[in-house]
């Protein structure tokens, strides 16, 4: 998925300059006494929050610089990627193809939305969405993601992304049977220059009905709290997956 390498590559620059019926706008509410029903199709894309949503949110502006990604599992993220602490990878990156069952995976969407270009809090969000055949096997998916995430909580793990190679810290894995978010603070080194600034990163993955939900909060690392945004590190990631959970419910 070519919209998470691009994401990669820009995050990092941004760095170094820093020195699921209808859904609208807003968090989905479910409608009462309706058993949920799996979600596929087009009707997956409606899981993925808007610009105008996130805006609201994290109080700053996003604009989306590549349409949303859509389609089945070969959408999911299959660049040329080495890492160390193989295991960790689902935490350190978004939707990777080696970390989910290809067979199982029915639907993906995912979007990335980024800064203006004006001082800001965040430098980019990241959302994507798997579907499952079932509910049963989502959770138990999530189950198994869940705990791959705790093990890793304290870990650093370094990845070699073309020619960027990036150093992860992991930290701050907290858990329910829902969710699981995480921290993580990125330090990419381009070819011939030194590190660029650690980048502070917030990860969440939810579960609802058939469906998996990723974010990823990228801050940028010379922020100062003065800067415009609302946007918390412990606790943004988690209000997105949240928000996306929700449309699930609506949706199914």
């Amino acid at each position: 998925m070519r919209i998470f390498t691009a994401a990669t590559l820009l995050t990092a620059v941004a760095a170094l300059a820093a020195g699921c019926g209808g859904v609208v706008s807003g968090t989905a509410k479910p409608a009462p006494n309706l058993k949920p029903r799996p979600l596929s199709g087009a009707t997956v894309q409606q899981v993925l929050l808007d610009g105008p949503t996130l805006s609201r949110m994290l109080n700053q502006p996003f604009v989306a610089r590549d349409p949303a990604q859509v389609g089945g599992p070969e959408k999911l993220y299959r660049g040329r990627r080495s890492a160390s602490q193989s295991g960790c990878l689902g935490v350190t990156a978004m939707l990777q193809k080696s970390v989910y069952p290809a067979a199982d995976v029915r639907d993906v969407a995912a979007e990335s939305w980024w800064n203006n270009g004006e001082p800001a809090q965040v430098i980019t969000v990241m959302e994507g969405v798997v579907t499952l055949p079932s509910a049963a096997q989502a959770q138990a998916l999530f189950a198994q993601f869940s705990r791959q995430w705790q093990q890793c909580n304290g870990m650093t793990t370094s990845e070699q992304s073309g020619p960027i190679s990036t150093t992860n810290v992991i930290s701050d894995v907290r858990a329910t049977d829902t969710t699981v978010a995480a921290t993580k603070t990125a330090t990419a080194v381009l070819p011939n220059m030194p590190a660029l600034r650690p980048t502070p990163q917030g990860r969440a993955l939810g579960v609802r009905s058939n469906c998996l939900v990723e974010v990823e909060v990228v801050f940028f690392g010379g922020r100062r709290s003065s800067d415009p945004g609302s946007a918390d590190l412990n606790t943004s990631a988690l209000d997105i997956a949240h928000a996306m959970m929700d449309r699930v419910s609506a949706l199914g």
